[in-house]
């Protein structure tokens, strides 16, 4: 007889696809075709290293003898090219390759990682920016070819193939409804993340900071929000800039009972919506697989304990597992 899957495979199982059709719908922007949408020449390999290290390989047209190549984003009277390298294969086609650094450019700051030798970097304005492959003959003549957008690499794995970025801003290869190849710059909503979680003798204690927000909006306190109920606990948390924290007592989860509850955690902002406290950014598929956290007993005052685990959900949100333990055993 077939075994039915748990709740957990269920659960884990629709979390998967979810994922799955979110990186999806991440990869494709839906734009109108333009009239340079072709002719078309397909890259063998587009791909963004650690969000903002452009890598690019395109085999040149067979009837086209080329003396230099060129990468352009955007278009209009002031695109930006990146030149590219002609390489000659063992079979005797020619490939134009090259490598840059691609940055935002209001994300520029003093802190950024500094550029590799003998390798640009070009600054863009937040936005989408189409990729074009120029190739120029022996004569001196151009011809123009829209970028067609490479195959994903990597539809699945330990890791995600979409770049990942410290300080909220983004830049991703995407794909237009036509296959064409696109540039996307930009920041991403505020988001409450995760700096550190100590799990103490009587109290936990959670650094959190809040990401691509002004300043006046570092504010507000930490929220405890039983699942599959309507009981909450409000903690107070201190901020020092964009960068708070709480300590989390027994106490706050008083009405757990002794059978295991869950909560979820979120930053409870005055003005705005409230946050759910998030893994810190990564590229990891299943934080809740990756990075765990273990059981442990917290001791109130009066004696009470408390189970608890902190873990992070499929999608990488903090949650506790929580239970009182009976007095006596």
């Amino acid at each position: 007889m077939r075994q039915l899957p748990t709740p957990h495979q269920v659960m884990r199982k629709g979390y998967a696809a979810v994922r799955s059709a979110r990186s999806r719908l991440d990869s494709l922007v839906l734009v109108p075709p333009s009239p340079d949408d072709w002719p078309r020449v397909a890259a063998d390999h587009l791909s963004l290293l650690d969000g903002r290290t452009l890598n690019v390989c395109v085999t040149v047209p067979e009837d086209l003898t080329a003396s230099a190549a060129s990468l352009v984003l955007g278009s209009g009277s002031s695109p930006v090219v990146v030149p590219l390298t002609l390489v000659q294969r063992g079979d005797g086609r020619v490939e134009a390759r090259g490598t840059s650094v691609i940055d935002l450019l209001e994300g520029v700051s003093a802190d950024r990682p500094p550029v590799p030798a003998g390798m640009r970097r070009f600054l863009l304005e937040a936005g989408q920016w189409r990729m074009s492959a120029v190739f120029t003959d022996v004569r001196g003549e151009e011809r123009r070819f829209a970028l067609a957008a490479a195959p994903r690499l990597m539809p699945d794995g330990p890791t995600l193939p979409e770049p990942v970025r410290d300080d909220g801003t983004y830049c991703r290869v995407i794909a237009s409804s036509t296959g064409r190849a696109y540039l996307s710059l930009g920041r991403d909503h505020a988001e409450a993340e995760v700096v550190s979680v100590d799990i103490g003798w009587s109290r936990v204690t959670m650094r959190g900071r809040l990401v691509n927000s002004p300043a006046e909006a570092c504010n507000g306190d930490v929220e405890l929000i039983r699942r599959n109920g309507k009981v909450s606990r409000t903690i107070p948390a201190t901020w020092q800039g964009d960068v708070f924290t709480c300590a989390v007592d027994t106490a706050d989860f008083g009405a757990s009972g002794a059978k295991e509850q869950i909560w979820d955690v979120r930053l409870r902002r005055p003005r705005g919506r409230s946050l759910k406290l998030c893994r810190r950014r990564t590229d990891v598929r299943s934080p809740g697989d990756v990075f765990r956290m273990p059981n442990r007993l917290l001791t109130a005052d009066d004696g009470t304990a408390l189970r608890i685990n902190p873990y992070y959900t499929p999608v990488g949100s903090l949650a506790f597992r929580a239970a009182l333990i009976p007095s006596g055993s």
